[in-house]
């Protein structure tokens, strides 16, 4: 086991080294800023037996998640987010030729919202990098890649708000998409592996 005093291999899990993937929004893994990982709670039940009162683990819950992400114009990540919306099964009012009737009747599901995100993955990395050997500066072959070191599957994730960012003359900073992701459970895989090609 590697520890930070004896092992000049140690290497801690840095804040900046992650990607955020979704397998049915488009190729937005570039336009993150920001990315919490999955927590959960598990609630207290007690009970109470004359003077003395017993704790006992109650039901798991996923809280839910918040990535940020940079809007752009190509690729237009507020279209997309909006898409999903319209994909969820949301229908405004008047909506391109859909009648009252249907768009007051049409609503969002959890089969719609799931399918309209799609898989959710949280990936770490490591740095990746030249490996060396013997005297410093000798290079013993090509870059080594970067590797997932630990990767979070949102299992059934849909989103839950969608804020499109804020407008002000006075500023000159990005326009910054935030969303909250509910989901049912997360899958965590420690195993380290490549990041996968193409």
């Amino acid at each position: 086991m590697a520890t930070f005093f004896s092992d000049s291999n140690f290497q801690p899990k840095r804040q900046f080294r992650f990607m955020v993937s979704f397998t049915e929004l488009g190729n937005l893994t570039y336009m993150v800023t920001k990315a919490a990982k999955p927590s959960y709670k598990i609630g207290t039940k007690e009970h109470q037996l004359l003077n003395h009162q017993f704790k006992f683990p109650g039901i798991v819950k996923w809280d839910p998640v918040t990535i940020d992400f940079i809007d752009a114009v190509d690729p237009n990540v507020g279209s997309t987010f909006y898409a999903a919306l319209l994909n969820a099964g949301y229908v405004a009012p008047g909506q391109g030729g859909v009648s009252h009737q249907d768009a007051i009747t049409t609503g969002i599901t959890k089969g719609g919202s799931t399918l309209a995100l799609g898989e959710v993955r949280i990936k770490q990395l490591d740095g990746g990098g030249i490996v060396l050997v013997g005297d410093p500066g000798l290079v013993a072959g090509p870059p080594a890649g970067t590797n997932i070191v630990e990767e979070w599957t949102l299992k059934n994730a849909w989103l839950s708000e969608v804020s499109w960012g804020d407008l002000n003359y006075a500023e000159d900073g990005l326009v910054t998409i935030t969303t909250k992701i509910e989901y049912d459970w997360a899958v965590y895989n420690p195993e380290v592996h490549p990041i996968p090609t193409g």
